[in-house]
């Protein structure tokens, strides 16, 4: 059996702690699949912010981890924007870069918001493969926000890497253990 983006077959939990303060960052991602190949533990810190006029920034750095399939992967040096064009939409854009290999990628998004509680998005974004042409990969779909810390999300995925499109569904959770 195969597993992997696109076989309808892959199922994980991830889940992450991070640490901030004055817009400076620290975490810890990971998750666990059902392919112990997909297990990735990611050590992340950076730095956010908002400019008055709404334009929100991120600088960072990103080391993966795969426990099962040859440890210390690699590391990116990040940026992330986003932009409200409107009083409905919003506009993003992420790029990655990993000096040691010397491969890239970037991704620009879209998300309307149709209601205080359902939000539509798309991703379509291209990255690099060491010795091989770029790939290309895009998603589409649909946000519900149940409170301010919980959302299921309904998603298309698809791409030139992908066996077949796929769907998925996530529930994501944000909580706050120490506040200060």
């Amino acid at each position: 059996e195969e597993y992997g983006p696109g076989t309808g077959t892959s199922s994980y939990l991830s889940g992450y702690v991070e640490l901030e303060a004055s817009g400076f960052y620290a975490g810890l991602w990971g998750q666990v699949a059902n392919d112990d190949l997909m297990n990735e533990v990611d050590l992340y810190l950076g730095y956010r912010n908002e400019t008055a006029a709404g334009l929100s920034y991120d600088f960072g750095y990103t080391r993966y981890y795969y426990p099962n399939d040859g440890g210390d992967c690699c590391g990116e040096i990040t940026l992330a924007l986003g932009m409200p064009v409107g009083e409905k939409l919003s506009a993003t854009l992420d790029l990655a870069y990993d000096p040691e290999a010397e491969l890239g990628n970037a991704y620009v998004g879209a998300a309307w918001t149709v209601t205080d509680a359902i939000e539509l998005s798309a991703n379509y974004g291209t990255y690099q493969i060491e010795a091989a042409p770029s790939e290309q990969e895009w998603d589409l779909g649909a946000t519900y926000y149940i409170g301010d810390e919980t959302a299921v999300d309904l998603r298309w995925y698809d791409g030139t890497e992908y066996v077949d499109g796929y769907i998925g569904l996530s529930l994501t959770w944000d909580s706050t253990l120490l506040g200060g």
